[in-house]
């Protein structure tokens, strides 16, 4: 089975009268065992979003799998968006 190289784009919700924790939930995103980068990035108007490198192995399912735990990670994470994706 081959492996797969994806590029994730991950923005949070933003609530009115507080700012969310970027570091403490890359740290948990990074803690993940497929997760092989993690930086914050600026996206407008102070906001930032998370960029995630993954490699993760061939077959129906993982993917989503994937996505599925990062959601899992914080209540606040609202979108996760494939920027790019290749097979190594």
């Amino acid at each position: 089975m081959g492996q797969v190289v994806v590029k994730y784009k991950i923005t949070l919700d933003q609530p009115e009268d507080e700012k969310p924790d970027y570091e403490g939930i890359a740290g948990k995103i990074a803690n993940m065992k497929e997760v092989q980068n993690v930086s914050i990035k600026p996206l407008a108007f102070g906001m930032m979003f998370i960029e995630v490198d993954v490699v993760l192995g061939e077959g129906e399912g993982i993917v989503d799998g994937f996505e599925n735990n990062v959601r899992d990670v914080d209540p606040l994470v609202s979108q996760i968006e494939a920027l790019e994706m290749g097979r190594l």
